[in-house]
Formats: C-alpha cells, structure tokens, sequence
C-alpha cells in the first residue's frame, strides 16, 4: 500500500513538472491595437505573464471604445446626456 502511495506522488510530481503544450496562435491576435506597454518582464520567467498581461490590457481599450460608442448611440437616440 506504501508503495502505490509513493508511485502515486512521483507521479503527480513529475505530471507537475512538466510543460503544458504550447498554445496556437490565434488570428484574432493580429487586429490588436499596439502594445499597451513594454514588457517590463522580458527575459524573466513570467515573460508569458506579461506578454499575456498586455494583450489583456489591448482587449480592455477595445471593449471600452465599444461601449463608449454604444453609450454615445444610446443616449443620441434617448435624448440622454
């Protein structure tokens, strides 16, 4: 019984250590506005966390535009401020 507990630890730590696949590329990626800033993680293990962080903050000013516009046509047709 020890012994499947111990193969079941190095398992799972071994599972753990490994790398997950690699994510493709999507399409959408390239209608991204330009970079919101500089990664300041570059050549840092959490490079991807910034690379990740900034295409984040790119789709946040788009979703803003969005409902800036949408507000403006909302309040144009009701009249509102």
């Amino acid at each position: 019984m020890l012994r499947i507990a111990v193969l079941l630890c190095v398992a799972a730590l071994l599972a753990a250590c490994s790398r997950p696949p690699a994510a493709p590329v999507d399409a959408g990626a390239a209608a991204v506005p330009g970079a919101a800033a500089t990664n300041a993680l570059a050549g840092t293990p959490m490079a991807a966390y910034g690379t990740a962080l900034n295409r984040a903050k790119n789709v946040q000013k788009i979703v803003n535009q969005h409902a800036g516009k949408q507000a403006k046509t909302i309040d144009a047709a009701t009249g509102g401020n």
